[in-house]
């Protein structure tokens, strides 16, 4: 297809047969881009990225903009057409710039007439050469040709990959923003006659199918045309990302206008697969055995991003040396098939959705015995990463290690889900699961629900493996049980804790009743000790519960776990500090304190400060509690630990009521209750955020009835916490619904812990609408802290709150001197 030059810089009927078939949508920023280099007179500019991302619509918008100002000749060159391997492809290409039927003169010499013609010899003129990708050597030639005979040309060239030409600019294509991809569904929706109405479950839906299909503008399009044959909600159902997804089957199902490798996601990525050598090839398929990764707005600004150690563990091997992958990766970038994520000091790759599925699948024609080997490398690599890292947990590299499983989430996760299917696999995803579930990561990372789910499938897909194995089941069941505790399932918790001294008993007293052997030692392993210790000390409030910890420190310390032993250290301290005896709790908090201090563990330190704090309100030092838990910083060490963060709060609510109990002074003392009201308020937040029920524990819920009660009486009321928490939550249940549909789902991503700016980019609107909104909602619900709202959103919503929390962007987390 050609484009001569249009006096007044108006598209020919040719052009507009190519270019016209569909509207433009976003790129900005790429456009304003362009328009600076077409000024600067760029000799060649090169638009690179993925097929289907929108590089010709660019390019085609671009110099519709830049004919406004700057009207030029313009050439336009179409070379998906040109065969690759033909033995002319020079000519190919050259013939693909000029009308001529191969007789004299030659096609170079009419190219040259073309450029050089005396009515615009001394015009500046552009050349588009779209889709070069598979011609990349005959177009570098022909470039670097016509770039030295013509002075005023520059070329736009479209590829997958750089044309490698030393002065080439490259301007990588993005993906869609995913406001742009949900506005370009929604046009395309209307399209096809099934629109998506202005309906949060549906938009919400269109959302969820954007990001699937990686917010690329092709397959946005090819996911609006399903919905000629099904609803929103089935589209999105096909796109699962595993071997059941639908997504490589999607096509246009149009009669014309539409290039054979743009019909399908299949035919996009093919094309550029099939451009690849046999070690590019296998390299990518073998990348489809990690979970598929994505850019974000947070910290990490990349989601599942990869390392080249990670590629290597898993990849490499005979057939892929290590010392081949790092070529490889870059190769399988610069086609557009990898993502790259660059820092200051580290880039790490990752493959998209698609490009997974795609790969996926071919690894899997290619052999299915590569592909579960494939699958046991990953499943190991990431179990031996979570287990080697957990040492650094209370240690001074414990925020590195917290980053890392940040950022490896996904996989890791992926390695316990594969492992699902058999015994012997099922036992390595029970060693990861019960590390995550011993250093409360999923707290830290809201995902405790994710891990307890899928380790009770492990313990149950394990329970077929060999005698050896036992003492992981046994350690992940414990681990599970404590993870119960705080869930408050605490009958569920107390079944596995028999189920685990079921399998550690043989002897003839294995039907010995072992609950009431808490003063001694009949044998047990550490984890299964420290569990029973803090069902003791959280449920039943036993103060048997101080020698099970104890006996539970030992036994880890002497089998070499760190991790193991510092975390009973710490619950053993907080168990003295609240039931042990006055001159017990002050010393043994204080020791813990000032261990814990030189520790280096930011974590440690702050679970000191913490048990120090309510062991000395408790016994009389509430003012000095205060002044310790104040010494306790927002970030604990561990990012995002809502986790400590909430036990702070326990503390200041216990130094709080003791300064309450001794107040005489009316004012103060009411100005203290309404402090404890608010602190007493976080419980019901955080347990609904979390979906955990720390607030229920015994040990903790005597300390909240405690000081509801003491606050009740400053307020002159009745009991607080019958009659008054029913009063506080009518009045709640009244003022959210003086509520908006729109301030209440503004106010439960509020109250999930999105940021106004992260929110405006969910509800499609400008920061300062949110910032609008979040006040006006502050207002009706008379708060005086976005922190507050929480505490109003309904209880039937709290799985939505949950569930918006989990999918919460990281914010970035500020440095030192900025």
């Amino acid at each position: 297809m050609v484009m001569f030059p249009v006096p007044g810089g108006v598209l020919s009927e040719s052009a507009h047969e190519y270019l016209g078939v569909s509207e433009f949508v976003g790129r900005t920023a790429e456009l304003e881009r362009l328009d600076a280099l077409f000024a600067d007179g760029a000799r060649l500019v090169t638009l690179v990225g993925p097929g289907g991302i929108g590089k010709t619509r660019l390019a085609a918008e671009a110099l519709r903009r830049a004919q406004h100002d700057r009207p030029q000749p313009v050439y336009w060159a179409q070379l998906a057409e040109v065969e690759r391997d033909g033995a002319l492809v020079d000519e190919d290409v050259v013939r693909s710039v000029v009308r001529t039927d191969g007789t004299e003169p030659s096609e170079w010499d009419l190219l040259m007439n073309t450029f050089t013609d005396d009515s615009t010899a001394g015009d500046r003129r552009i050349l588009v050469l779209d889709n070069c990708e598979h011609v990349l050597d005959s177009v570098g030639r022909v470039i670097t040709k016509l770039l030295t005979a013509v002075p005023g040309l520059t070329i736009l060239a479209t590829s997958r990959e750089p044309i490698g030409w030393i002065d080439e600019y490259i301007l990588t294509v993005p993906p869609l923003s995913p406001r742009q991809s949900l506005d370009l569904f929604r046009r395309r929706a209307e399209r096809t006659g099934r629109p998506i109405p202005d309906d949060p479950a549906q938009i919400e839906i269109a959302e969820q199918i954007c990001r699937h299909i990686d917010h690329s503008p092709l397959f946005v399009r090819l996911a609006a045309a399903r919905l000629r044959h099904q609803p929103a909600a089935m589209v999105l159902r096909e796109l699962t990302g595993d071997i059941d997804d639908k997504r490589m089957r999607w096509s246009h199902g149009v009669r014309a206008g539409n290039e054979q490798r743009h019909r399908g996601v299949y035919d996009v990525i093919a094309w550029s697969y099939d451009l690849c050598g046999a070690a590019e090839q296998l390299l990518l398929e073998r990348l489809s055995v990690f979970a598929a990764g994505y850019e974000t707005d947070g910290a990490e600004s990349v989601r599942n991003g990869i390392e080249l150690a990670d590629v290597v563990a898993v990849c490499a091997d005979d057939m892929l040396p290590p010392t081949t992958i790092e070529f490889l990766l870059e190769r399988l970038a610069e086609r557009s098939l990898l993502s790259t994520h660059l820092s200051v000091a580290s880039v790490r790759w990752y493959v998209v959705e698609s490009v997974r599925v795609f790969a996926r699948d071919r690894l899997q024609r290619r052999d299915p015995a590569e592909a579960a080997r494939m699958a046991d490398r990953h499943r190991c690599y990431y179990r031996d990463r979570v287990v080697i890292g957990a040492d650094d947990w209370f240690g001074p590299r414990e925020r590195d290690w917290v980053q890392w499983v940040r950022s490896a989430w996904d996989n890791i996760l992926l390695g316990i889900d594969t492992g699902l299917d058999d015994p012997d696999t099922a036992v390595v995803a029970l060693e990861t699961a019960a590390v995550l579930l011993a250093t409360w990561i999923p707290s830290i990372r809201c995902g405790g629900w994710a891990v307890t789910r899928l380790t009770e499938r492990a313990l149950e897909a394990a329970r077929g493996s060999p005698p050896e194995a036992t003492r992981h089941r046994v350690r992940a069941s414990a681990m599970l049980a404590w993870n119960a505790i705080w869930q408050g399932r605490n009958e569920y918790a107390a079944r596995l804790l028999d189920e685990c001294v079921t399998l550690c008993r043989t002897g003839t007293d294995a039907d010995a009743p072992w609950r009431e052997t808490a003063e001694t030692d009949i044998g047990l392993p550490a984890p299964v000790e420290w569990t029973w210790g803090l069902e003791l000390m959280l449920v039943r409030r036993d103060p048997r519960a101080i020698g099970v910890l104890d006996r539970a420190r030992r036994k880890y310390a002497d089998a070499g776990d760190h991790a193991g032993a510092e975390g009973s250290d710490m619950f053993l301290a907080l168990c003295r500090a609240t039931l042990d005896s006055r001159a017990a709790a002050l010393d043994s908090s204080a020791r813990y304190l000032e261990r814990a201090t030189t520790s280096g563990s930011n974590l440690s330190k702050a679970w000191a400060q913490i048990t120090r704090s309510i062991a000395l309100a408790k016994h009389g030092h509430p003012r000095e509690a205060l002044e310790t838990i104040d010494a306790v910083p927002a970030d604990q060490g561990a990012d995002s630990d809502s986790w400590t963060a909430i036990w702070a709060v326990a503390a200041r609510i216990v130094a709080k009521t003791q300064l309450l109990c001794a107040e005489s002074d009316r004012r103060s003392a009411v100005s203290m209750a309404t402090e404890i009201a608010r602190l007493v308020g976080s419980f019901d937040e955080f347990d609904r955020t979390m979906g955990v029920a720390v607030a229920a524990m015994p040990l903790v819920a005597a300390e909240l009835r405690l000081a509801m009660e003491v606050s009740a009486a400053a307020f002159g009321e009745g009991p607080w916490p019958e009659d008054g928490l029913r009063a506080e939550s009518a009045r709640r249940s009244q003022l959210w619904l003086a509520l908006s549909q729109a301030e209440r789902d503004v106010a439960i991503l509020a109250a999930a812990g999105w940021p106004n700016s992260a929110i405006a980019s969910r509800r499609h609107s400008s920061i300062r609408t949110v910032d609008a909104q979040v006040a006006g909602i502050r207002q009706k619900l008379m708060i005086s802290s976005r922190n507050d709202i929480a505490r109003h959103v309904p209880p039937e919503l709290a799985e939505r709150v949950q569930r918006e929390s989990e999918q919460r962007p990281q914010r970035p987390r500020r440095t030192r001197g900025r």
